[in-house]
């Protein structure tokens, strides 16, 4: 096999397990994203809710996930990926069903942190999985941009379907949802349970984990992975803006049909993705990615300066600053999971994967954050100082250099 990372060789070559896995990412991406960008919208309409408010609950939501991602992971490590990953895809599925019943904010709330916990199960252990499956470094780095190009795939056609279908009439769509999640896990768990694992594999039982508390002590002094950690938690903060933060901006701008609006950018920012990320990553595959994480902070630096001073009516320049972010996104955070994956030990990389979703909890302070702003200062100064966390990361990026 050539020394090249992204190949269509090297692709083929990838276990039937990951072929599975990759599949159903982006079967269940697309269905969450066909619900997901617009419950912002929903709770507005619905119960008139604030920007602090709607803010607030999609943030206790995520940090939930978030949280139960660190022990959720340590549990992988010691019970299977397969067990948490049928968990991660059932919780989704209850989530989604109970959210096509619910008429009262509690009900909504809770179904929020069920499809959030769900999330993080899903995408850590998923993630572990493939460290489990493939030996092969350069195919694990293929492996990994590859779930997250299937990730931006189901995100392109999942807000297209969500407005086709129609977001007032919810309850089909959530069904639908929840139908697919709970197909994918039962067929993925009973394919891993089938399929026999790489001798080096952790799929199976640990005989004797450490504990769960040595192995946060561990992580917590690994000084390597908590910068990236950090680091990965405030580029969460900055681009979850763009999901949760600029919705609500622009649905308060009393623009004409905002849901389809808000349903193009998305897709421009998927599509983006799609067509570039394997172009743009084969181009910069010689260069560390280190390098790769600087570029890409840049790009979305200067898409925050253009949010800021983009009038929300002028569609062109809020699809620039869309592209521009697209692109940054795309170098950043696979190549934050590639370095992760180059740093954990083998006997610990559910608990490691787990904890690097506490990245969510820079998904969760976004829309509090942007909620704030929006309420309190106005939408030039967050997007002003959003590009400003992106110095921040640039500069912890020279602190691991040093380390």
């Amino acid at each position: 096999m050539s020394g090249d990372i992204f190949t269509l060789s090297r692709f083929r070559a990838l276990p039937t397990d990951i072929h599975v896995m990759l599949a159903g990412t982006l079967l269940t991406r697309g269905s969450y994203f066909m619900v997901w960008p617009f419950l912002a919208i929903l709770l507005y309409r619905q119960f008139h809710f604030s920007a602090t408010t709607i803010g607030s609950l999609l943030s206790i939501a995520t940090i939930c996930g978030a949280l139960s991602s660190v022990y959720t992971g340590w549990l992988s490590d010691r019970f299977g990926r397969e067990r948490l990953i049928l968990c991660g895809t059932t919780l989704s599925a209850l989530s989604f069903y109970l959210l096509s019943y619910s008429n009262h904010f509690v009900l909504y709330g809770i179904s929020i942190a069920g499809v959030s916990i769900g999330r993080n199960l899903l995408e850590s252990n998923c993630k572990a999985l493939i460290g489990d499956r493939i030996r092969d470094k350069a195919s694990r780095e293929l492996a990994l941009y590859c779930r997250y190009y299937a990730i931006n795939v189901g995100a392109a056609a999942g807000p297209l379907f969500g407005v086709t279908l129609g977001i007032a009439s919810r309850s089909p769509i959530f069904l639908l949802t929840a139908i697919i999640y709970f197909v994918y896990g039962f067929l993925l768990w009973s394919l891993l349970r089938q399929s026999p694992p790489q001798p080096s594999s952790l799929n199976k039982v640990i005989s004797n984990p450490p504990a769960f508390l040595v192995t946060c002590n561990h992580m917590i002094k690994h000084r390597l992975f908590s910068l990236l950690l950090i680091s990965n938690m405030l580029a969460a903060l900055v681009y979850a803006s763009f999901d949760s933060t600029l919705v609500q901006y622009l649905t308060r701008s009393n623009i004409p049909d905002v849901v389809s609006l808000i349903a193009k950018l998305v897709t421009i920012n998927a599509l983006t993705i799609i067509i570039a990320q394997f172009p743009l990553l084969r181009v910069l595959q010689q260069h560390s990615t280190g390098t790769r994480l600087r570029i890409g902070l840049l790009l979305m630096l200067i898409a925050q300066l253009l949010f800021a001073f983009s009038p929300a009516i002028l569609f062109s320049m809020l699809a620039l600053a869309t592209i521009i972010l697209s692109l940054g996104e795309l170098i950043v955070f696979p190549t934050f999971s590639v370095e992760v994956d180059q740093i954990t030990p083998s006997t610990l990389r559910g608990s490691y994967f787990g904890a690097t979703n506490l990245y969510s909890l820079g998904n969760a302070l976004a829309p509090l954050y942007g909620g704030l702003m929006l309420d309190y200062i106005g939408h030039r100064i967050l997007f002003l100082s959003l590009a400003g966390l992106c110095l921040l990361i640039l500069f912890l990026q020279k602190l691991r250099k040093l380390t």
